[in-house]
């Protein structure tokens, strides 16, 4: 009698357990969102810029979530103009996060159609703002702006250079940003489109073949847009263009003079 006893008691407490947990999953909150990280690209006069990114990782509680951890080689040039190749996708904890941290193992160059060359990587690490917080089910996207033409350091005889990465890089949340772009009438010459704020071109674009161009993933204000002519510094453009978040200003038709 006190055997069946026993066993009752070990089958009811059993399933008190199995009822308790089940009832606590199921109304459990969530417990973090998602990181996505892209990266775009300023023009430039280079055939190529590839980067080797070998991790890229997040700052939290005093610790480095990673959100890349596999190598991923790019050629930067192959994202401007508003285009972006998303970096990597990940699942982070609820909470603020402090810093992007980029890992760069190698580097390399082509110029004018040759061999690539190998460029010098000061510092592999680098830890860029800005702080962002990561809600409840919350997809959180940042785009990483890498300037390829700011970012190469050439050194050396003409006939010989030698090339150094100084990556010149801006981080923005995707949501607060907004864009700018236009259509030139007369782009016979790879006019190329600025960004400028202050003193500071944060983006440019090199115009495409049918005469548009986006300044993108700039944050709201107000932008001086240039736009100049390669082969003839004579032919320009400049106005003023206010940015607001979610948006596109259209500057609309443009002839260079």
């Amino acid at each position: 009698m006190k055997k069946q006893l026993l066993i009752n008691i070990l089958i009811f407490g059993l399933l008190s357990t199995l009822i308790t947990s089940c009832t606590t999953d199921a109304t459990s909150p969530e417990e973090g969102g998602t990181l996505k990280l892209y990266l775009t690209d300023a023009q430039s006069a280079y055939d190529e810029v590839n980067i080797t990114f070998s991790e890229i990782s997040a700052h939290f509680n005093s610790d480095w979530i990673t959100v890349v951890g596999e190598p991923v080689k790019v050629n930067l040039l192959n994202y401007n103009n508003g285009e972006t190749l998303l970096l990597g996708s990940e699942a982070l904890p609820v909470g603020k996060y402090t810093q992007i941290r980029l890992h760069i193992s190698d580097a390399d160059i082509v110029v004018d159609g040759a061999q690539p060359l190998s460029m010098t990587v000061p510092s592999e690490e680098l830890k860029l703002g800005p702080q962002f917080t990561i809600e409840d089910g919350i997809t959180y996207e940042m785009v990483i702006d890498f300037d390829a033409e700011r970012s190469v350091a050439v050194s050396g005889p003409k006939g010989n250079p030698s090339y150094k990465l100084k990556p010149h890089i801006r981080v923005v949340p995707k949501a607060l940003t907004g864009s700018i772009s236009g259509n030139v009438l007369n782009n016979d010459y790879n006019p190329i489109a600025h960004a400028i704020q202050g003193t500071d071109t944060l983006t440019s674009s090199i115009i495409k073949e049918d005469g548009t161009f986006i300044l993108g993933f700039l944050e709201a204000g107000t932008y001086q847009v240039d736009i100049e002519d390669n082969d003839d510094p004579l032919k320009t453009y400049s106005t003023s263009a206010v940015v607001t978040v979610g948006d596109n200003t259209e500057l609309g038709e443009i002839t260079l003079f």
